[in-house]
């Protein structure tokens, strides 16, 4: 018997991890197993291996956090001498981008969130806070265009109040990624939900909402700010439906198996044993690699060649 045999006995004979590795030699002499081959520091590397990966087993990691969000913010004003094209400097801005509401969704509730502004303070100090005591949980966030905008203005707000923000979060931004993969008319959000027959955003009266927010009497702004909580959350809810739709065909940002405990074999997006060989490519330099698709979800991804050959 040599170390690998002694792996593959335990294995089988799992209660026998706790006994001693002096006790375990006694047993494997008695089973009539040739163990002169065995050092005892082997067999007591051996057991430690076993009892690594027994404790790590029991350790059931949870999935990970991902947040859908969306934000919508302030006018930004500035004095100009009129209208069309023209440089806008610093020095003529009279106000500064906030966020008037932001909808969130954690991946596997039920129910759409949101945040209003203070209308009294014109603040979004007391959102902010509130916000990103869920934000900072996230492993993962998902938005449309956030990379570009929603992310940014939150470090920003962030950095305004002097709050904790986590600027390292993964970020799935389903626009930035679907332009990778696809040529559509339009990467507007409106036109690749209807594109996915999954209707489209909600309608508006357009500018006369922020108008509303920002100046309107207290009844004008009491039913635009309505109005853009259920826009805002009906934007949330979409960007999920979207997400789901197409990340089969998309690459992941992070790897939901290897954040849960799991081997790299696993599925990066929904971190399931689900992983099936799909095809076996290999690269400009030579390298083999293996395509797996998750049964689960339909999900593509590739994995190293010694990874995959490790698994079988």
């Amino acid at each position: 018997m040599n170390t690998k045999k002694l792996g593959e006995f335990l294995d089988d004979k799992k209660g026998y991890v706790k006994k001693g590795s002096e006790q375990l030699m006694e047993i494997l002499v008695d089973k009539g197993y040739d163990i002169s081959k065995l050092t005892k520091d082997q067999v007591k590397e051996v057991l430690r291996e076993k009892v690594k990966l027994s404790k790590a087993k029991k350790v059931k990691a949870s999935p990970p956090k991902i947040l859908t969000y969306d934000i919508e913010t302030s006018f930004v004003l500035a004095r100009v001498w009129g209208t069309g094209k023209q440089y806008v400097g610093h020095d003529a801005i009279q106000d500064e981008t906030q966020i008037i509401t932001v909808a969130y969704k954690w991946v596997g509730s039920n129910k759409v969130e949101y945040l209003k502004w203070s209308r009294k303070k014109k603040s979004d100090k007391k959102l902010m806070k509130a916000f990103l005591e869920e934000y900072n949980k996230a492993d993962m966030v998902i938005g449309w265009n956030n990379n570009s905008f929603d992310n940014k203005i939150v470090n920003s707000r962030a950095l305004k109040h002097g709050l904790e923000v986590n600027t390292h979060v993964k970020s799935f931004d389903i626009m930035r990624q679907v332009k990778k993969v696809f040529r559509l008319p339009s990467y507007s959000m409106a036109y690749v939900s209807k594109y996915l027959g999954l209707g489209g955003k909600l309608q508006h009266n357009g500018i006369k909402m922020w108008e509303d927010i920002a100046w309107g009497s207290k009844a004008d702004y009491k039913q635009s700010m309505a109005m853009m909580v259920k826009y805002n959350v009906q934007d949330v809810a979409l960007t999920e439906e979207i997400y789901f739709k197409v990340r089969k065909y998309l690459s992941g940002v992070m790897h939901a198996g290897v954040l849960m405990g799991k081997s790299k074999m696993t599925c990066p997006h929904c971190g399931g044993d689900h992983g099936k060989l799909y095809r076996t490519i290999v690269t400009e330099g030579g390298s083999i690699q293996r395509v797996m698709k998750c049964k689960k979800d339909g999900v593509k991804y590739k994995v190293s060649n010694a990874e995959y050959l490790k698994s079988l």
